[in-house]
C-alpha cells in the first residue's frame, strides 16, 4: 500500500501513525468476530485514502498489553 503522503510503501511506523490519527479522528470503527482465534473481537476500519485508490482495510485485535495488526491492505469489499 501506498502511502500518499509520501508516494513510497508504508512502513511498520507510518501504518501504526495512521491508525493512531484515524481512531483520534474518530473514524469508523466495527466490531467483528474474528476466526482465528476462534470468538475473538476484531475492529475494522475502512479508510478512503485516495480518491482514485480502494479503501484501506485494517483489522486490529485488542489482547491484554497489546494491540495486533491483523490486516492491513486494499479492499472495497
Amino acid at each position: 500500500m501506498i502511502n500518499p503522503e509520501t508516494d513510497f510503501p508504508f512502513s511498520r511506523e507510518s501504518a501504526w501513525e495512521l491508525v493512531a490519527r484515524e481512531i483520534e479522528r474518530q473514524s469508523r470503527v466495527d466490531v467483528v468476530k474474528l476466526r482465528h482465534p476462534a470468538g475473538a473481537t476484531g475492529y475494522v476500519m475502512k479508510i478512503r485514502l485516495e480518491p482514485n485508490r480502494p479503501r484501506l482495510y485494517i483489522k486490529l485485535e485488542l489482547r491484554p498489553g497489546r494491540i495486533y495488526g491483523r490486516s492491513f491492505h486494499y479492499s472495497d469489499h
